[in-house]
């Protein structure tokens, strides 16, 4: 029984075996590097950009000149090529056409009146006479109104060109002078362009432009002329746009096609430049951290030329080959 319990405890002290244990290697975090710059000479163009369409030099707004009469008749819409004097809408004419007749009776009687009384006229016939006369004006210039006012109340096409848009249905109330179409000359299309307020005081005739149509690539072109539009004009005249001469028109383009400009508005050769990113501020100072050959890294002060959304012209502070850190 001893030599039992002897043994047991025997195999009880005997030592564990030894388990190998796989520890996770623990890798040292990696710096991460900022990027280094080459100050650099080139050319640098500072540009602003704008969206637009192709628009016609000669178009214009479809409108009727008299107020609260109901349209009875629309024979167009938007697509259709139409011809001078050719009829795109009218109102109803109500009792015009008859009152327009009897002021042309009442004058033509008027006027014979007035011939039977000079032929028969005496001395003292000569204020009844003049008094015929004045009626006579003022019977023509009733007719002449009466006769704008028919004019009024048809829309014609003002030269030969293309339906842009028509809104007017049949069954409206008009309201005088209120946009119900566009038309216009499809054979003179230029491209306009919008540009932001505060860019257009850096822009004038004449600067570079690069003109993206769509479908239709890039092209060269120039500015001809700024908006015109006083504010609270139509948004959509061409006096709210800005003109762009292109040395050719595309084929196949259409009026609308949308499209963008950007202008070059300043442009430096042979400009000592370093990419925006490098360049670091603190309140009015500018200034780049330099990398030297040795590793050391330095502030240095640098004065601004032009910039772009990219790169930014170093004046003084900097030579060509030196190394910038970015931020």
């Amino acid at each position: 029984m001893a030599a039992s319990v002897s043994l047991l405890a025997g195999c009880s002290l005997l030592p564990a075996e030894e388990h190998s244990e796989n520890l996770l290697s623990i890798q040292p975090p990696k710096i991460s590097q900022k990027p280094e710059y080459a100050v650099k000479r080139g050319t640098l163009e500072s540009k602003v950009s704008g969206s637009g369409k192709l628009m016609s030099e000669k178009e214009e707004n479809l409108v009727f000149t008299e107020e609260n009469r109901r349209i009875v008749g629309v024979y167009v819409k938007a697509g259709d090529k139409v011809k001078k004097g050719q009829l795109l809408a009218e109102l109803d004419a109500g009792d015009t056409e008859s009152r327009i007749l009897r002021k042309e009776i009442e004058l033509e009687k008027a006027e014979l009146d007035i011939k039977a009384a000079m032929r028969d006229s005496q001395d003292n016939d000569e204020i009844m006479l003049r008094k015929q006369q004045l009626e006579y004006e003022l019977m023509k210039q009733d007719l002449a109104e009466l006769r704008k006012e028919l004019a009024g109340l048809i829309l014609t096409a003002p030269y030969d060109g293309t339906i842009v848009s028509f809104t007017a249905e049949k069954g409206d109330l008009a309201k005088a002078y209120e946009k119900v179409g566009k038309i216009a000359d499809m054979s003179s299309l230029v491209v306009a362009v919008q540009f932001g307020s505060s860019d257009l005081a850096s822009i004038a005739p004449g600067m570079e432009t690069l003109v993206g149509i769509n479908t239709a690539g890039d092209h060269a072109g120039t500015v001809r002329r700024l908006p015109v539009g006083s504010a609270g004009a139509d948004e959509d005249s061409l006096d709210s746009y800005a003109l762009i001469d292109l040395k050719k028109l595309p084929a196949n383009v259409q009026h609308g096609t949308p499209l963008s400009a950007s202008v070059i508005v300043e442009r430096r050769e042979n400009a000592l430049y370093i990419p925006v990113a490098a360049l670091r501020k603190q309140n009015s100072r500018n200034y780049v951290l330099v990398s030297n050959a040795d590793g050391s890294k330095g502030e240095v002060d640098v004065e601004l030329g032009v910039q772009t959304t990219t790169d930014v012209e170093i004046i003084k502070g900097l030579r060509e080959g030196q190394k910038v850190v970015g931020k």
